[in-house]
């Protein structure tokens, strides 16, 4: 079996199980009736402050979010490197993709350091 067969079929495996607990839990699961009350706001037992209770998120969050983001993609691209030990066409052409990528990372990290993305204003 080639190596892209297993992944297909890998594949093919991960949606029918997900398909099936997503399935089964649409038709086996509760149905909930959606009710004035059920649509209310809920503020720890007591009355909403504020008539639509949903406040903008603060921009600084953001730039944390995309941080994590990119140091996220850095550790798939990790598993993938070493995972390809074994055939060393693949492991030089992910380790070399790896590099570049951390290369990419670490010129744009310096940059948001260097600009004050870091701070906590």
């Amino acid at each position: 079996m080639t190596p892209y067969a297993a992944f297909f079929l890998y594949l093919i495996a991960v949606v029918a199980t997900v398909g099936l607990v997503v399935g089964l839990n649409a038709l086996l699961g509760p149905r909930v009736v959606a009710s004035a009350v059920k649509m209310e706001p809920f503020e720890c037992g007591v009355q909403p402050i504020q008539q639509r209770n949903v406040r903008p998120l603060s921009i600084k969050y953001y730039p944390i979010a995309i941080f994590f983001l990119l140091f996220d993609l850095e550790t798939v691209l990790l598993f993938i490197w070493a995972s390809a030990a074994g055939h060393r066409e693949i492991a030089t052409l992910s380790l070399i993709s790896f590099l570049v990528f951390m290369g990419l990372l670490a010129l744009a990290f310096a940059y948001v350091w260097r600009d004050g993305g870091l701070e906590w204003r």
